[in-house]
């Protein structure tokens, strides 16, 4: 048997008030009654909020973002820093080659600019890195579009190029011109 206020189960048919809450309870139990719910005071419904199902990105269609201009615009300047390496020291070193690289007088200004020639193929290769990380940024916050993908091409080149002459400029010097230094011509 139930209580007919709150709905709480009693526990003999002859009590008279419920223990739950109070409530006079009727002796009359003919028939078995069915549980009623509880209904709390208090009762506070959970707080509703909307969670998107994805979060919306922006998109410039057709308009390259600042990541894809940096990307092109670092790496013109890593390829472009290969010409003038090639101004400044590359064109002496080069002398260095040829079958007569005896009769090549070395003067100071040569060394120096075989070292401008080096610290500018280092400055290329960090502006060819700095476009392959803006062509990765522009990959993730900004939609594909053509300025990013030549950029990331010239950048990949700028890194190549300005890598191996960085490595072969120290190649040269030491099968080329330190034994020129130590052996004197005829």
């Amino acid at each position: 048997m139930f209580c007919p206020n709150c709905g709480e189960k009693l526990e003999s048919q002859n009590q008279k008030f419920c223990p739950n809450c109070g409530s006079e309870l009727s002796n009359t139990p003919s028939t078995p009654q069915t549980p009623q719910l509880k209904a709390e005071e208090n009762q506070v419904s959970p707080t509703v909020r909307s969670v998107p199902a994805y979060e919306s990105k922006t998109i410039n269609a057709g308009r390259p973002g600042p990541h894809s201009k940096k990307c092109f615009a670092f790496s013109i300047v890593s390829i472009g820093l290969v010409g003038v390496a090639y101004y400044f020291g590359g064109s002496n070193l080069f002398m260095f080659l040829t079958p007569y690289y005896y009769f090549y007088y070395i003067s100071f200004a040569v060394v120096i600019g075989i070292i401008a020639t080096i610290i500018i193929h280092i400055a290329g290769l960090v502006f060819g890195i700095l476009s392959r990380t803006n062509s990765s940024k522009a990959g993730k916050f900004e939609p594909i579009n053509t300025l990013e993908k030549v950029g990331s091409v010239f950048g990949v080149f700028g890194i190549v190029i300005n890598s191996i002459l960085i490595v072969i400029i120290p190649i040269i010097l030491m099968t080329r011109v330190i034994p020129m230094l130590l052996v004197p011509p005829f």
